[in-house]
Protein backbone atom coordinates (compact mmCIF):
# COMPACT_ATOMS: atom_id res chain seq x y z
CA UNK A 1 0.00 0.00 0.00
CA UNK A 2 1.61 3.30 -0.82
CA UNK A 3 1.32 6.37 1.33
CA UNK A 4 0.02 8.34 -1.06
CA UNK A 5 -3.50 6.07 -0.68
CA UNK A 6 -3.10 5.34 3.30
CA UNK A 7 -0.80 7.88 5.10
CA UNK A 8 -1.86 11.42 4.99
CA UNK A 9 0.83 14.29 6.12
CA UNK A 10 0.15 14.51 9.48
CA UNK A 11 -1.12 18.44 10.01
CA UNK A 12 -2.70 17.60 6.64
CA UNK A 13 -6.77 17.72 6.44
CA UNK A 14 -6.75 14.41 6.32
CA UNK A 15 -4.57 13.79 9.17
CA UNK A 16 -5.94 10.78 11.09
CA UNK A 17 -5.05 11.91 14.57
CA UNK A 18 -6.52 15.81 13.92
CA UNK A 19 -8.68 16.43 16.75
CA UNK A 20 -12.37 17.09 16.76
CA UNK A 21 -14.54 20.31 17.98
CA UNK A 22 -15.86 20.51 20.97
CA UNK A 23 -18.71 18.61 21.87
CA UNK A 24 -18.63 15.92 18.95
CA UNK A 25 -19.74 12.88 21.05
CA UNK A 26 -18.15 9.30 20.22
CA UNK A 27 -20.54 8.11 17.62
CA UNK A 28 -19.77 10.97 15.81
CA UNK A 29 -15.85 10.97 16.09
CA UNK A 30 -16.28 6.69 14.78
CA UNK A 31 -18.47 8.34 11.90
CA UNK A 32 -15.74 10.95 10.81
CA UNK A 33 -12.82 8.82 11.29
CA UNK A 34 -14.55 6.44 8.64
CA UNK A 35 -14.79 9.65 6.57
CA UNK A 36 -11.37 10.26 7.33
CA UNK A 37 -10.35 7.08 5.90
CA UNK A 38 -12.37 7.12 2.54
CA UNK A 39 -11.43 10.23 1.51
CA UNK A 40 -7.53 8.94 1.88
CA UNK A 41 -8.89 7.20 -1.08
CA UNK A 42 -10.04 9.93 -3.56
CA UNK A 43 -6.69 10.75 -6.00
CA UNK A 44 -6.59 12.61 -8.82
CA UNK A 45 -4.43 11.38 -11.93
CA UNK A 46 -1.23 13.76 -12.79
CA UNK A 47 1.29 13.93 -15.96
CA UNK A 48 3.05 10.49 -16.28
CA UNK A 49 5.99 11.83 -14.69
CA UNK A 50 4.50 12.21 -10.98
CA UNK A 51 1.40 9.79 -11.08
CA UNK A 52 -1.51 10.06 -8.74
CA UNK A 53 -1.56 12.49 -6.00
CA UNK A 54 -4.63 13.14 -2.65
CA UNK A 55 -7.36 15.35 -3.27
CA UNK A 56 -7.01 18.86 -1.66
CA UNK A 57 -9.98 19.15 0.32
CA UNK A 58 -11.33 22.25 -1.94
CA UNK A 59 -10.92 19.08 -4.93
CA UNK A 60 -12.40 16.74 -2.86
CA UNK A 61 -15.56 19.40 -1.81
CA UNK A 62 -16.18 19.86 -5.43
CA UNK A 63 -16.24 15.66 -6.36
CA UNK A 64 -18.20 15.05 -3.62
CA UNK A 65 -21.17 18.11 -4.56
CA UNK A 66 -20.61 19.83 -1.28
CA UNK A 67 -18.80 22.82 -0.27
CA UNK A 68 -15.21 22.64 1.60
CA UNK A 69 -16.08 24.22 4.62
CA UNK A 70 -19.02 21.76 4.84
CA UNK A 71 -17.01 18.68 4.11
CA UNK A 72 -14.91 20.29 7.05
CA UNK A 73 -17.68 20.06 9.37
CA UNK A 74 -18.46 16.22 8.55
CA UNK A 75 -15.22 15.24 9.21
CA UNK A 76 -14.45 16.99 12.37
CA UNK A 77 -17.65 18.74 13.55
CA UNK A 78 -20.72 17.70 14.84
CA UNK A 79 -22.27 17.99 11.51
CA UNK A 80 -23.55 14.16 10.26
CA UNK A 81 -23.93 13.93 6.71
CA UNK A 82 -27.05 12.89 4.65
CA UNK A 83 -27.08 8.74 3.13
CA UNK A 84 -26.67 10.30 -0.15
CA UNK A 85 -23.22 12.15 0.68
CA UNK A 86 -22.22 8.73 2.28
CA UNK A 87 -23.23 6.39 -0.87
CA UNK A 88 -21.25 8.67 -3.50
CA UNK A 89 -18.20 9.42 -0.94
CA UNK A 90 -18.31 4.92 -0.59
CA UNK A 91 -18.68 5.26 -4.74
CA UNK A 92 -15.55 7.20 -5.34
CA UNK A 93 -13.66 5.99 -3.04
CA UNK A 94 -13.62 2.22 -4.12
CA UNK A 95 -13.60 3.36 -7.92
CA UNK A 96 -10.24 5.39 -6.53
CA UNK A 97 -9.09 2.41 -4.62
CA UNK A 98 -9.75 -0.20 -7.18
CA UNK A 99 -7.42 1.82 -9.46
CA UNK A 100 -4.70 2.07 -6.85
CA UNK A 101 -4.98 -1.27 -5.61
CA UNK A 102 -6.42 -0.63 -2.56
CA UNK A 103 -9.30 -2.08 -0.09
CA UNK A 104 -11.69 0.23 0.97
CA UNK A 105 -11.62 -0.95 4.22
CA UNK A 106 -15.65 -0.77 5.35
CA UNK A 107 -19.09 -1.60 3.53
CA UNK A 108 -21.05 0.98 2.84
CA UNK A 109 -23.62 -1.14 4.88
CA UNK A 110 -21.37 -0.52 8.14
CA UNK A 111 -21.13 3.53 6.80
CA UNK A 112 -24.67 3.76 7.06
CA UNK A 113 -24.83 1.58 10.39
CA UNK A 114 -22.47 4.58 11.85
CA UNK A 115 -24.44 7.19 10.98
CA UNK A 116 -27.41 5.84 12.23
CA UNK A 117 -25.83 5.25 15.21
CA UNK A 118 -24.28 9.17 15.66
CA UNK A 119 -28.02 10.24 14.49
CA UNK A 120 -29.52 8.40 17.55
CA UNK A 121 -26.80 9.51 19.95
CA UNK A 122 -27.53 13.00 18.57
CA UNK A 123 -31.10 13.09 18.90
CA UNK A 124 -30.89 11.14 22.11
CA UNK A 125 -33.58 8.62 20.55
CA UNK A 126 -33.90 5.47 23.14
CA UNK A 127 -34.46 3.15 20.44
CA UNK A 128 -31.62 3.83 18.37
CA UNK A 129 -29.41 4.24 21.75
CA UNK A 130 -30.70 0.88 22.34
CA UNK A 131 -29.67 -0.18 18.71
CA UNK A 132 -25.96 0.90 19.46
CA UNK A 133 -25.87 -0.60 22.60
CA UNK A 134 -26.64 -3.66 20.70
CA UNK A 135 -24.09 -2.45 18.19
CA UNK A 136 -21.34 -1.71 20.19
CA UNK A 137 -22.11 -5.24 22.27
CA UNK A 138 -21.89 -7.12 19.19
CA UNK A 139 -18.88 -5.52 18.33
CA UNK A 140 -17.19 -6.22 21.31
CA UNK A 141 -18.11 -9.77 21.32
CA UNK A 142 -16.45 -9.74 17.93
CA UNK A 143 -13.39 -8.31 18.95
CA UNK A 144 -12.99 -10.66 22.50
CA UNK A 145 -10.93 -13.50 22.39
CA UNK A 146 -12.56 -16.70 22.02
CA UNK A 147 -11.27 -19.42 24.60
CA UNK A 148 -11.85 -22.24 22.03
CA UNK A 149 -10.26 -20.45 19.13
CA UNK A 150 -7.57 -19.74 21.44
CA UNK A 151 -7.23 -23.50 22.01
CA UNK A 152 -7.54 -24.15 18.50
CA UNK A 153 -4.76 -21.71 17.26
CA UNK A 154 -2.46 -23.67 19.70
CA UNK A 155 -2.79 -26.59 18.39
CA UNK A 156 -2.41 -25.18 15.36
CA UNK A 157 0.84 -23.59 16.39
CA UNK A 158 1.98 -27.28 17.91
CA UNK A 159 1.54 -28.32 14.75
CA UNK A 160 3.36 -26.06 12.79
CA UNK A 161 6.01 -26.44 15.05
CA UNK A 162 5.90 -30.51 14.63
CA UNK A 163 5.94 -30.00 11.18
CA UNK A 164 8.65 -27.82 11.13
CA UNK A 165 10.53 -30.89 13.15
CA UNK A 166 9.58 -33.62 11.14
CA UNK A 167 10.48 -31.29 7.52
CA UNK A 168 13.48 -30.56 9.33
CA UNK A 169 14.16 -34.35 9.66
CA UNK A 170 12.82 -35.40 6.49
CA UNK A 171 16.04 -33.25 5.18
CA UNK A 172 18.27 -34.55 7.08
CA UNK A 173 17.62 -38.21 6.37
CA UNK A 174 17.13 -37.39 2.81
CA UNK A 175 21.11 -35.31 3.16
CA UNK A 176 22.50 -38.66 5.16
CA UNK A 177 20.44 -41.07 2.29
CA UNK A 178 22.83 -38.84 0.05
CA UNK A 179 25.91 -39.15 1.18
CA UNK A 180 25.48 -43.12 1.62
CA UNK A 181 24.55 -43.51 -1.84
CA UNK A 182 27.41 -41.57 -2.53
CA UNK A 183 29.97 -43.82 -0.16
CA UNK A 184 28.40 -46.81 -2.10
CA UNK A 185 29.33 -45.87 -5.21
CA UNK A 186 32.73 -44.83 -3.70
CA UNK A 187 33.34 -48.36 -2.36
CA UNK A 188 32.27 -49.83 -5.59
CA UNK A 189 34.88 -48.33 -7.23
CA UNK A 190 37.09 -49.42 -4.83
CA UNK A 191 36.11 -53.17 -5.06
CA UNK A 192 36.18 -52.88 -8.54
CA UNK A 193 39.94 -50.88 -8.69
CA UNK A 194 40.90 -53.74 -6.48
CA UNK A 195 39.70 -56.66 -8.79
CA UNK A 196 41.45 -55.04 -11.25
CA UNK A 197 44.77 -54.45 -9.55
CA UNK A 198 44.23 -58.60 -8.13
CA UNK A 199 43.62 -59.38 -12.09
CA UNK A 200 46.60 -57.26 -13.43
CA UNK A 201 49.04 -58.89 -10.40
CA UNK A 202 47.89 -62.46 -11.87
CA UNK A 203 48.38 -61.49 -15.48
CA UNK A 204 51.61 -60.20 -14.69
CA UNK A 205 52.73 -63.46 -12.90
CA UNK A 206 51.40 -65.22 -15.41
CA UNK A 207 53.25 -63.30 -17.91
CA UNK A 208 56.88 -64.11 -15.95
CA UNK A 209 56.19 -67.57 -15.39
CA UNK A 210 55.65 -67.94 -19.52
CA UNK A 211 58.60 -65.76 -19.79
CA UNK A 212 60.53 -67.76 -17.64
CA UNK A 213 59.49 -70.72 -19.18
CA UNK A 214 60.35 -69.65 -22.52
CA UNK A 215 63.46 -68.43 -21.58
CA UNK A 216 64.74 -72.15 -19.78
CA UNK A 217 63.78 -73.56 -23.37
CA UNK A 218 61.70 -76.71 -23.75
CA UNK A 219 64.16 -79.71 -23.29
CA UNK A 220 65.84 -77.88 -20.17
CA UNK A 221 66.62 -79.75 -17.02
CA UNK A 222 65.50 -78.76 -14.00
CA UNK A 223 67.83 -76.25 -12.25
CA UNK A 224 69.87 -77.88 -9.21
CA UNK A 225 72.04 -76.05 -7.05
CA UNK A 226 75.67 -75.60 -8.26
CA UNK A 227 78.53 -77.01 -6.75
CA UNK A 228 81.06 -74.45 -5.02
CA UNK A 229 83.61 -73.34 -7.08
CA UNK A 230 80.90 -72.54 -9.75
CA UNK A 231 81.33 -69.18 -10.97
CA UNK A 232 79.68 -69.33 -14.25
CA UNK A 233 75.84 -68.40 -14.61
CA UNK A 234 74.09 -69.84 -17.66
CA UNK A 235 72.77 -67.50 -20.32
CA UNK A 236 69.17 -69.29 -19.18
CA UNK A 237 69.98 -67.98 -15.10
CA UNK A 238 70.74 -64.42 -16.57
CA UNK A 239 68.00 -64.31 -19.03
CA UNK A 240 65.51 -65.52 -16.49
CA UNK A 241 66.60 -63.07 -13.93
CA UNK A 242 66.75 -60.07 -16.16
CA UNK A 243 63.40 -60.38 -17.67
CA UNK A 244 61.96 -60.13 -14.41
CA UNK A 245 63.80 -57.43 -13.25
CA UNK A 246 62.93 -55.53 -16.45
CA UNK A 247 59.76 -56.44 -16.06
CA UNK A 248 59.61 -54.66 -12.16
CA UNK A 249 61.52 -51.82 -13.67
CA UNK A 250 58.61 -51.10 -15.78
CA UNK A 251 55.96 -51.26 -13.26
CA UNK A 252 57.86 -48.43 -11.05
CA UNK A 253 59.01 -46.23 -13.42
CA UNK A 254 54.75 -46.14 -14.12
CA UNK A 255 53.91 -45.04 -10.39
CA UNK A 256 53.07 -48.81 -9.77
CA UNK A 257 56.27 -49.77 -6.94
CA UNK A 258 54.06 -52.12 -5.06
CA UNK A 259 53.30 -54.30 -7.97
CA UNK A 260 56.70 -54.17 -9.04
CA UNK A 261 57.72 -54.95 -5.38
CA UNK A 262 55.17 -57.88 -5.40
CA UNK A 263 56.27 -59.63 -8.93
CA UNK A 264 59.76 -59.72 -7.43
CA UNK A 265 59.02 -61.17 -4.31
CA UNK A 266 57.33 -63.65 -5.77
CA UNK A 267 59.81 -64.19 -8.95
CA UNK A 268 62.29 -64.56 -5.95
CA UNK A 269 61.23 -66.92 -4.02
CA UNK A 270 58.76 -69.13 -6.41
CA UNK A 271 60.06 -69.20 -9.59
CA UNK A 272 63.92 -68.30 -9.50
CA UNK A 273 66.37 -69.79 -8.28
CA UNK A 274 68.99 -68.81 -5.71
CA UNK A 275 71.97 -67.83 -8.08
CA UNK A 276 68.94 -66.04 -10.34
CA UNK A 277 67.98 -64.00 -7.22
CA UNK A 278 71.48 -62.90 -6.10
CA UNK A 279 71.58 -62.05 -10.05
CA UNK A 280 68.26 -59.56 -9.67
CA UNK A 281 69.80 -57.83 -6.66
CA UNK A 282 72.69 -57.55 -8.61
CA UNK A 283 70.94 -56.15 -11.72
CA UNK A 284 68.43 -53.95 -9.41
CA UNK A 285 71.52 -51.75 -8.30
CA UNK A 286 72.48 -51.43 -11.81
CA UNK A 287 69.42 -50.03 -12.86
CA UNK A 288 69.78 -47.62 -9.56
CA UNK A 289 66.36 -49.38 -8.14
CA UNK A 290 67.86 -49.21 -4.32
CA UNK A 291 64.36 -48.79 -2.90
CA UNK A 292 62.86 -51.74 -4.63
CA UNK A 293 66.50 -53.92 -4.16
CA UNK A 294 66.60 -53.07 -0.21
CA UNK A 295 63.21 -53.62 0.69
CA UNK A 296 63.12 -57.16 -1.63
CA UNK A 297 66.61 -58.09 -0.22
CA UNK A 298 65.18 -57.59 3.56
CA UNK A 299 62.08 -59.61 2.72
CA UNK A 300 64.16 -62.06 0.97
CA UNK A 301 66.89 -62.93 4.02
CA UNK A 302 63.49 -62.30 6.62
CA UNK A 303 61.34 -65.19 5.16
CA UNK A 304 63.15 -67.47 3.03
CA UNK A 305 64.87 -70.73 4.39
CA UNK A 306 68.60 -70.37 5.90
CA UNK A 307 69.89 -72.18 3.35
CA UNK A 308 68.62 -69.96 0.51
CA UNK A 309 69.76 -66.81 2.20
CA UNK A 310 73.50 -68.64 2.70
CA UNK A 311 73.28 -69.46 -1.04
CA UNK A 312 72.11 -65.96 -2.24
CA UNK A 313 74.82 -64.44 0.10
CA UNK A 314 77.36 -66.54 -1.61
CA UNK A 315 76.62 -65.47 -4.83
CA UNK A 316 76.28 -61.55 -3.94
CA UNK A 317 80.06 -61.44 -2.47
CA UNK A 318 81.25 -64.01 -5.72
CA UNK A 319 79.63 -60.76 -7.77
CA UNK A 320 81.43 -58.27 -5.75
CA UNK A 321 78.31 -56.63 -3.85
CA UNK A 322 79.32 -57.42 -0.14
CA UNK A 323 77.32 -55.35 0.98
CA UNK A 324 74.25 -56.60 -0.07
CA UNK A 325 75.20 -60.36 1.08
CA UNK A 326 75.53 -58.71 4.71
CA UNK A 327 72.38 -57.21 4.85
CA UNK A 328 70.42 -60.58 3.62
CA UNK A 329 72.67 -62.55 6.22
CA UNK A 330 71.23 -59.62 8.80
CA UNK A 331 67.92 -59.93 7.73
CA UNK A 332 67.98 -63.89 8.42
CA UNK A 333 69.10 -63.22 11.71
CA UNK A 334 66.21 -60.60 12.68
Amino acid sequence: MSSAGRSPVRGGWLDPHKPFKDGVRPRKRQLGLALRALCCLLHLDEPAETGRRPLKQAEAAKRLGCAADELSRYLNDTRIPSQDFLERLHKEAGADAAVSGHDVGITLEALLTLRTSALAEQQGCEHCQEMSGRIDSLIQQLNASCPQCEVHERQQEARRRQQKKLAARLRSASREQTRLRLERAELKVAVADLKAELAEKLAIEAGLRERLAAAQGTGAQLPVPRQPGDRQLSTRDVSAARQLVAQAEELDGSGREDLAFTLLRQGTTELLTPAETALVFVELRHRQRDRLANDLIHVYGRDQEKQDVMAVALELHEAGAPDDAGAVLRAALG
